[in-house]
């Protein structure tokens, strides 16, 4: 990455092609355009302060949030957290040329765990490359002299009050940690299990194109700051798009695989010990090259994510053999309890299924076989939540 000034007091930091590729390719799984847009713009904004800051030998940031966590908020909110030791950053990216205001949503302002010590205004250029860094302003002030937008709820302050010299950021950041930035921000009233299933279901129909603004502001933030249900809404307005969408396992044959599958080796880390070695034991990898995951999220308890893998070959009678697997995740040692993989016809018709006992740390189905051009789905299912993932060969 390349450091250039626009001003003696920001910073302009250079995006290359390939990293623009990369991000682009990771911000397709979300349910509109305009959410794919944010996602795109928002992981551009967060590689080039990333990059900045870790470059710095007194600082390391951290992303606070769990690359498999899909990234949920930017399914509904610009900007991003990010930690450095002592502080907390909330980057709010836009691509407007006019940098007269910051505007920052309310929930980066309101919600109390999402509350920052400092925002910081980045201007994304049009393609994505170039991030310009240009002021910043504590969450105190931001709050005494930013102007609340009710209809859109968001926080705009004048440019005036935002301070541009990134020098002075670094000074305070090192000498000046005990002081306090923060306003007090009052706590979000608790949702009840009911509540927060029921908000789920009516905020995840595809025709409620502004989930943020279809609530109160109380309810929607408490809703959105449990991890769960936030994760679950954003799986659920997803659904729509899932269910449209068809993985070719032609592609993957020629090293072309689909958003969010990833490779066994990223999914399973060495932390997970001898369940991933039976992994890679039962699924004969000399025999079968072709591997790929994704994490499936089954409702609103963490220990509910699972993998699926698709690991295929070609047989010497041209079909192709495909063999389908469910693991747990996070470091969870067995799948839940009673889940179930099946094999679909696009009929719907069931060929094959297996229901997971108690302590299982792996489902299979059989091993089958098709020829290019043949389709079929797997379905991934839990009490009264379903997953299906469409498949042509």
């Amino acid at each position: 990455m390349t450091y250039t000034f626009a001003d003696t007091r920001e910073w302009l930091l250079e995006i290359t092609l390939e990293v623009q590729m990369l991000l682009w390719q990771k911000s397709q799984y979300y349910s509109t355009p305009s959410s794919r847009w944010r996602a795109y713009v928002n992981q551009i904004c967060l590689h080039a302060f990333l990059d900045w800051v870790n470059n710095e030998d007194f600082i390391q940031a951290n992303f606070e949030q769990n690359c498999a966590d899909t990234l949920a908020s930017w399914e509904f909110v610009n900007g991003t957290g990010v930690q450095i030791p002592g502080r907390r950053i909330v980057l709010i990216p836009t691509e407007a040329i006019d940098d007269n205001e910051l505007e920052v949503p309310q929930e980066w302002v309101d919600i109390p765990s999402w509350v920052g010590d400092y925002y910081l205004a980045a201007q994304v250029g049009e393609n994505g490359d170039f991030v310009r860094i240009w002021g910043y302003i504590s969450h105190a002030e931001l709050k005494s002299k930013g102007n609340y937008d009710s209809l859109e709820r968001k926080y705009c302050v004048d440019k005036q009050y935002l301070i541009k010299d990134f020098s002075a950021f670094w000074i305070t950041y090192l000498f000046c940690q005990e002081e306090e930035v923060r306003a007090t921000v009052p706590s979000l009233p608790k949702l009840s299990a009911t509540q927060a299933e029921n908000l789920v279901q009516q905020l995840s129909n595809y025709s409620v194109i502004f989930p943020s603004l279809s609530v109160s502001f109380a309810t929607w933030g408490a809703l959105l700051e449990n991890e769960q249900w936030r994760r679950q809404l954003y799986q659920k307005r997803l659904q729509p798009l899932s269910s449209q969408k068809i993985i070719n396992l032609n592609y993957w044959l020629k090293d072309i695989y689909d958003d969010f599958w990833q490779s066994v080796e990223t999914l399973f880390s060495p932390s997970i010990g001898d369940i991933a070695v039976n992994f890679r034991d039962s699924l004969d990898i000399e025999l079968e090259p072709v591997k790929r995951g994704k994490v499936i999220y089954l409702g609103t308890e963490a220990s509910l994510a699972v993998i699926l893998i698709i690991s295929l070959n070609w047989e010497e009678n041209q079909q192709i053999c495909i063999r389908v697997q469910l693991h747990p995740f996070n470091g969870n040692f067995y799948l839940p309890n009673n889940i179930k993989l099946a094999l679909l016809l696009d009929s719907g018709e069931v060929l094959q299924e297996i229901q997971a006992r108690e302590h299982d740390n792996y489902i299979q189905l059989n091993r089958f076989a098709g020829e290019v051009g043949e389709s079929f789905k797997i379905q991934i299912s839990f009490d009264d939540y379903q997953i299906t993932e469409n498949f042509i060969i």
